[in-house]
């Protein structure tokens, strides 16, 4: 994964996660974004938890309690319609296993020195969720 700064939308992952949203915006997509962080029970590969951490950045920002800069995803926040109640519960969940579990995003975060970023902005999704 190319990471440009610890911010939610920061990198590769998250990137390529944004331009789907952007072909077809759609709640299914966070969803299943969600729920990859729970196929493999002892391991969040990097990619699937980039895009969770994306994903739920989004949803903070969708749900209006986000301070994350995402002022070029509003189109795509408009265009998903009503959000489903159970996306937010689902969305805390992820979060939660990529930062607290054994997940390649986390490691790569205490390895690269921009870990206390990171949790912060965690955190603050967390919240805002």
């Amino acid at each position: 994964m190319g990471v440009w700064s610890s911010g939610p939308f920061d990198n590769d992952d998250a990137a390529d996660f944004m331009m789907e949203m952007e072909a077809s915006p759609s709640w299914g997509v966070l969803r299943d974004v969600f729920k990859a962080v729970f196929v493999h029970e002892d391991y969040v590969e990097l990619a699937e938890g980039a895009r969770a951490y994306a994903a739920a950045a989004l949803l903070t920002v969708a749900l209006g309690k986000s301070d994350i800069s995402a002022q070029d995803y509003h189109m795509i926040i408009e265009d998903l319609g009503t959000m489903p109640e159970d996306l937010p519960a689902l969305a805390r969940s992820a979060i939660k296993r990529i930062s607290t579990g054994d997940s390649e995003i986390r490691e790569l975060y205490l390895d690269s020195g921009s870990y206390s970023e990171w949790a912060e902005t965690i955190a603050a999704i967390e919240k805002a969720l």
